[in-house]
């Protein structure tokens, strides 16, 4: 059985102390020459050297474990959120514990407590509650970063898009095209800051205006290769009447089930009905007819809640801010 290569012998092996090798291990270059960083690196390369990561945690206060509490990791934003963080994480002495509430509430909290338990240095969080106070066994000094959404109050700082600034953008152009009905598809809306942002940026738009609002309360949207007769059940009215009516989804699940359901029923996109929302997938583009709508970019999300949360760390502080990244509005056929 081969002998498994410890601490002691790197340092052995390059003829430096363990508290130099300890120092690298631990990102902690000051004083240390460039000649003995590599030679140190090549070392441990050569040995495969792979550190105890729990013998280090107790050794010290950090765990170099990042805990990651994603809503929902089947949905293509929450993947791409995810690459995002990987992209910023990869390379760095922090390893990800990645959690998936699955949209349940109860596991939700489940899994905050199990990321308790292993002691991470920090959090990125995609809640699914709107409340702070749902949060409570979270220390509110813990480094955490929301993404995607946040909560009331402000505890933490969050990474999120432009919702009501977009949303009141392709509202104008809703009414400017004469449409005299919104039909709003989503998920409920009140435990979710970016649905009722949407909702804030729609209202605002229309709010002199003669233009219905509908709002079509429905599950998340799973699969999007099968129709979901649900769905279809909920907005087969606002399609058959004559008022011009455009359904405006707030997620890309939505707006994929929407576009798919009524092709299914040969109903005539935009001529009979208009369709918008949020692309979470970028695939607007691709379908047809090419779907207006609003893209985000989850990866330049994701990675700036990652780039936020290692700061944090270091830094041993946090503001509770938002910080916004731009999403942008692609007109097409579907409007």
């Amino acid at each position: 059985m081969t002998k498994k290569v410890t601490i002691n012998d790197i340092a052995k092996l390059t003829g430096v102390s363990k508290s130099t090798i300890s120092n690298f291990l631990n990102g902690k270059f000051a004083g240390m020459s460039e000649e003995t960083r590599q030679r140190i690196q090549d070392k441990i390369e050569e040995l495969d050297y792979r550190p105890n990561r729990q013998a280090r945690a107790l050794k010290s206060s950090y765990s170099s474990l990042i805990g990651i509490l994603v809503t929902d990791i089947s949905n293509l934003y929450t993947s791409r959120l995810l690459k995002g963080m990987m992209e910023r994480l990869q390379n760095t002495k922090y390893h990800t514990l990645i959690m998936n509430s699955d949209l349940d509430e109860e596991y939700e909290q489940y899994n905050i407590e199990k990321l308790l338990d292993e002691k991470v240095d920090g959090i990125i969080l995609q809640p699914l509650k709107a409340a702070a106070a749902d949060y409570k066994t979270i220390d509110s000094d813990l480094p955490l970063v929301q993404v995607d959404r946040y909560l009331h109050p402000l505890i933490w700082p969050a990474v999120i898009s432009d919702n009501a600034e977009q949303s009141k953008v392709l509202a104008e152009k809703i009414v400017k095209e004469g449409y005299q009905r919104i039909v709003i598809l989503t998920p409920p809306m009140q435990n979710s800051s970016t649905r009722l942002k949407r909702y804030e940026g729609i209202t605002e738009a229309i709010k002199e205006t003669e233009i219905e609002l509908e709002e079509v309360f429905t599950e998340e949207v799973k699969d999007l290769f099968t129709s979901d007769p649900m769905l279809w059940e909920k907005i087969e009215p606002f399609c058959r009447d004559d008022k011009k009516t455009v359904l405006y989804a707030f997620n890309g699940g939505l707006l994929y089930g929407a576009i798919k359901i009524l092709k299914d029923k040969q109903i005539a996109v935009p001529e009979q009905v208009g369709v918008v929302g949020y692309d979470d997938g970028a695939l607007g583009e691709l379908i047809s007819p090419g779907l207006t709508a609003i893209v985000q970019d989850p990866v330049k999300i994701g990675y700036t809640a990652a780039d936020l949360l290692v700061k944090n760390i270091e830094a041993k502080a946090q503001k509770a801010e938002l910080t916004v990244v731009d999403s942008d509005l692609k007109i097409r056929h579907s409007l």
